[in-house]
């Protein structure tokens, strides 16, 4: 099969003869594999955008669009006061959603910033909301009367929107949010979750592999059906990506030469200052003796169905950016102020120059523009380079003061002296060891012998705790530094695997206690014994089909149940009853085992295990995918992988060793429902492996499938992969996907420029 761009045929030709003109309008190809992942060919770069945009409305307009509207803050006029739109959009309080991001002035910002953008970039946003635009006109029958005229610069608000409350402003509002500054209309719960984000990346040198060839995982965890993304092939003029962008965004991709992950983690970019406010005029603050005027913007959001909202905000100029007001009390005020108020569009074309790098190198130097949003990255390239950073756009700050804070903001002695230059991070560039992980852990913990100095670096630089792991980067760190031949096979198994790290001291600590109490043991139920001996009989790997995982995990949740260990504090306490405590909730950490004091809670829990089984389900023999489900729509699969939390208090432990992730993370957060199912709700959702060998062996898994429309086929497809633990191929080149094609359809490619 040829997948060249087609030829002008049939209703292409007539549009082109009704134009009274002799010359073939430009042309985009879009072939839908098996998957129903469009597959985009263009000769020219903004014709491949235009075919993207065209896709993309496709399979998730109302979503896409539900987005656009939340950049703009303007949900409530189209969804009222407390509705969220499209499935997966923005929080369920759209005059909420909306007063955000009229407070960070994203539309504003977003304009500014797309004139910045290269001409080429401008093009490729501005051809992308045409393909959005011509589908819509295509179905209207399938586009809701809601929807906005589309704007050029609307792609760079959307993924300041997105990102924002968790990364670029988010460190500054848990600054405030830790002083005890009640914050006024943010998302507290919120705040508290993005401390909580889990992701996967991993980078494996050629001479670990077996066919000599870089491997790279990418493997960002969030709400499963990874919607806010979306999954596509572009070969365009030299642009050639596989992977997720957002919006027209290229964020989470890979092309011929490069490959990258991303995990939460970074420098602090962003502060709380607490200022003096005259208590005649709410709008006047003292700095540096003298009394400055806050900046105002006026808005006005619009309710259907309701009266507007008519909104002031506030803002200083602290580090010469406008830094909203988050709250007030009693003649104080306090303000955030972030390094990236006023660079909107700087991200986006980083990431643009990202894609067309031809390897680490290159990437590095996109990144001098500082752009990215705070996060791990790890880079790997065709040529066997590999380079991890601690990205960020972090603010030069001054000494004496405790960042993580509120900080006194009337004087210009917390005033930031500039921003710090890339090579000022912390970074990690072709390790000897030929591996790296950041699976969410600090960075001095990426191998089993980091050679990073963490004391170079400032305290806000470095951002974390050194030694800090957790269950995942035990896991990778263990699998990775024993990789010496490793296959693609090897690197699909470690992608998707799901042990449980630590079972085998979970086991011990349970065989002692039933050694060190027989006659308890003699006197138990035949049940107690069965479940006993399942646990002590587990290989440590979450399968769907296991009965002896979902034994195991049941008696572990019981663990933390028990009232003995009800709320225990966090990791470092200094009292020793805390430091027991804290023995039995984290065998894997250095605390030379479970103390005999404790041994009986564990035939306790044991107890309550068995009780609870035969209560719920009337046996003790359910597997793990009998109770923990994936899907949607009324259609679900069984599910392996899940992690182990306390249920007294979730995701609270996400980064804690008490509890237990396997490398998927797979969680859910809610209760059994009528059926005694439980429903994953969050873990790893767009999935990349790429490997660098020639061809390029990539795949991918994109929960729960390509399009948000339920009549499509491909609405819940690939959350069997998911339970099946499948990856599917990304058919990269154009020669492995002739025989993949399920449609192909070709477009006259028309913007607002044609006639």
């Amino acid at each position: 099969m040829n997948l060249t761009p087609a030829p002008a045929t049939g209703a292409i030709l007539l549009a082109v003869a009704a134009m009274g003109s002799s010359a073939i309008p430009a042309q985009v190809t879009i072939h839908r594999d098996n998957w129903g992942v469009p597959h985009i060919v263009a000769d020219a770069e903004e014709d491949g955008f235009y075919g993207l945009g065209y896709a993309q409305a496709e399979d998730q307009i109302e979503f896409i669009l539900t987005m656009f509207l939340a950049g703009r803050g303007e949900t409530a006029a189209a969804f009222g006061e407390e509705a969220s739109g499209a499935v997966g959009g923005p929080p369920t309080n759209s005059v909420a959603t909306d007063v955000q991001s009229r407070m960070w002035l994203h539309v504003e910002e977003a304009q500014a910033g797309w004139e910045r953008l290269s001409p080429q970039l401008q093009r490729n946003y501005a051809h992308y909301v045409a393909g959005m635009e011509a589908w819509m006109r295509d179905h209207p029958e399938r586009t809701p009367e809601w929807a906005p005229d589309l704007e050029p610069w609307d792609p760079v608000a959307l993924s300041r929107f997105v990102l924002w409350p968790d990364y670029q402003a988010g460190q500054g509002l848990r600054d405030c949010a830790r002083g005890g500054v009640q914050l006024a209309a943010i998302d507290r719960d919120g705040l508290a979750r993005a401390d909580q984000h889990a992701s996967n990346e991993w980078v494996l040198a050629p001479w670990r592999t077996r066919a000599n060839a870089m491997i790279v995982l990418s493997d960002p965890h969030g709400g499963i059906d990874g919607a806010f993304t979306y999954e596509s092939r572009i070969h365009a003029g030299d642009l050639h990506a596989a992977g997720y962008s957002l919006g027209p965004l290229l964020i989470l991709t890979h092309t011929r030469h490069l490959s990258w992950g991303m995990t939460t983690g970074a420098p602090d970019v962003a502060d709380c200052y607490e200022v003096e406010v005259d208590p005649a005029d709410s709008l006047r603050y003292r700095y540096d003796g003298e009394w400055r005027r806050m900046e105002t913007r006026e808005a006005t959001i619009e309710v259907r169905g309701g009266d507007p909202v008519e909104l002031t905000f506030d803002y200083t100029r602290h580090n010469d950016v406008l830094s909203p007001v988050v709250a007030r009390r009693e003649g104080k005020a306090w303000v955030v102020s972030t390094a990236y108020m006023h660079t909107a569009g700087d991200f986006d074309q980083e990431v643009y120059e990202i894609n067309h790098a031809t390897d680490v190198a290159g990437a590095r130097q996109a990144m001098r523009r500082l752009g990215m949003f705070p996060q791990n990255l790890m880079f790997g390239d065709r040529h066997g380079d590999s380079w991890y950073v601690r990205a960020g756009r972090t603010p030069i700050r001054p000494d004496g003061y405790d960042w993580n804070r509120p900080v006194p903001g009337n004087s210009s002695a917390t005033a930031w002296t500039g921003v710090h230059p890339l090579e000022d991070l912390v970074q990690l560039e072709n390790p000897a060891a030929g591996y790296m992980q950041n699976n969410n852990i600090a960075p001095d913990m990426m191998l089993e012998d980091s050679p990073l100095t963490v004391g170079r670096y400032p305290s806000y630089i470095y951002n974390d705790t050194p030694g800090r792991r957790n269950s995942r980067g035990v896991r990778a760190v263990e699998v990775l530094a024993g990789a010496w031949d490793f296959t693609f096979a090897d690197a699909v198994e470690l992608a998707l695997d799901e042990k449980w790290t630590g079972t085998a001291a979970w086991q011990d600590a349970l065989r002692q206690a039933l050694n060190a109490d027989p006659d308890r043991v003699r006197a138990a139920s035949p049940h107690f014994r069965a479940l006993a001996g399942r646990i002590l009989g587990f290989d440590g790997h979450a399968r769907q089909e296991s009965r002896a995982a979902h034994a195991y995990l049941v008696w572990r949740e019981r663990i933390f149940a028990l009232p003995e260990l009800a709320d225990p504090p966090a990791p470092g306490g200094a009292d020793p009853e805390n430091a027991a405590r804290l023995a039995l909730i984290d065998p894997i950490g250095e605390k030379g085992g479970v103390p005999a004091e404790f041994l009986p809670l564990l035939l306790d829990a044991l107890d309550a295990a068995t009780a609870f089984m035969l209560e719920r389900y009337g046996s003790i023999d359910r597997t793990l995918g009998d109770i923990f489900r994936i899907g949607r729509g009324g259609r679900t699969w069984p599910l392996g992988g899940i992690s182990i939390l306390d249920p007294n208090n979730g995701q609270a432990c996400a980064y804690d060793l008490g509890c237990t992730f396997t490398l998927r993370a797979m969680t859910a957060l809610s209760p059994l429902d009528s059926l005694g199912l439980r429903h994953v709700e969050i873990g790893s959702r767009l999935l990349r492996l790429v490997q660098f060998t020639d061809p390029i062996r990539s795949y991918s898994l994109h929960n729960f499938g390509q399009s948000e429309n339920p009549d499509s086929p491909h609405y819940i497809d690939q959350a069997r992969l998911s339970s099946e633990r499948r990856l599917k191929p990304t058919y990269f080149d154009l020669a492995e996907l002739a025989d993949h094609v399920v449609s192909t359809k070709v477009l006259a490619v028309r913007t607002p420029e044609d006639p």
